[in-house]
């Protein structure tokens, strides 16, 4: 019984790929992309920043989801003076999956021209489900803008490096001499209120930090913040 039952299953096993085939969309199909990046908030439009069709092919797979492999980018734009985008991509036949996708990079939303950027209600991948039909995909753009924050530990702090943590920045930003001035460039919401907080570790391993409540600039040129810190300036969290 053990036998049959370890031969069916190898049956099984080299029977299963067969089951699973690969499909493609077909070559040709024609799919219109429009849409527009626009700052509603700040009233800016997000312009010559470059939109592709990335096409990928799912690959069947023993797992619960399929893998996937990019194949190319089929088609581009560029957002016009007023942020719109409107062009047509065609299918190769060498992929099943089409998505829409934002040129960005993921540490500093730098554009083309030196904006800088973040989308609020989608995401920078966007998959095309209905080919050969108008898609139109709009971004709600938040363009942030830049603060610099001069910051100076008083020689009687201890236990460093000190950590910066700020809300708009991917960046570890650790600080770690005293008695001199360190600058900090960050790009905030200049709308919003914020918070800059620095953290540290003592010597017996207790988290302490200092929070400075930073109010909402409400400029798009370079604001100037600075801070004077002390030990006794940080409290036990």
């Amino acid at each position: 019984m053990k036998i049959k039952f370890e031969y069916s299953l190898i049956l099984f096993l080299m029977l299963l790929p067969t089951s699973c085939e690969d499909t493609f969309e077909p070559s040709g199909i024609e799919t219109r992309v429009f849409g527009r990046m626009y700052d509603s908030q700040n009233g800016l439009s997000l312009t010559n920043h470059k939109l592709r069709i990335g096409e990928y092919n799912l690959v069947p797979g023993f797992g619960s989801a399929p893998n996937i492999d990019f194949i190319q980018y089929v088609d581009s734009t560029t957002t016009d003076s007023s942020g719109f985008f409107d062009f047509v991509f065609t299918t190769s036949g060498q992929g099943d999956r089409y998505q829409l996708e934002v040129d960005f990079d993921f540490d500093t939303y730098a554009t083309n021209d030196g904006n800088f950027f973040g989308l609020l209600n989608q995401e920078y991948h966007t998959e095309l489900e209905n080919l050969g039909e108008d898609t139109e995909i709009n971004y709600e753009v938040l363009f942030v803008f830049p603060v610099s924050l001069k910051i100076t530990l008083d020689s009687d702090v201890q236990f460093l490096p000190i950590r910066i943590r700020e809300p708009y920045y991917r960046a570890t930003n650790n600080l770690t001499e005293t008695g001199v001035e360190n600058v900090r460039l960050y790009y905030v919401d200049k709308n919003s209120s914020w918070q800059v907080e620095l953290t540290r570790t003592t010597s017996e391993g207790q988290a302490q930090h200092v929070i400075f409540d930073m109010p909402a600039t409400n400029s798009t040129e370079l604001t100037e913040f600075e801070f004077y810190v002390n030990d006794n300036d940080f409290v036990d969290y």
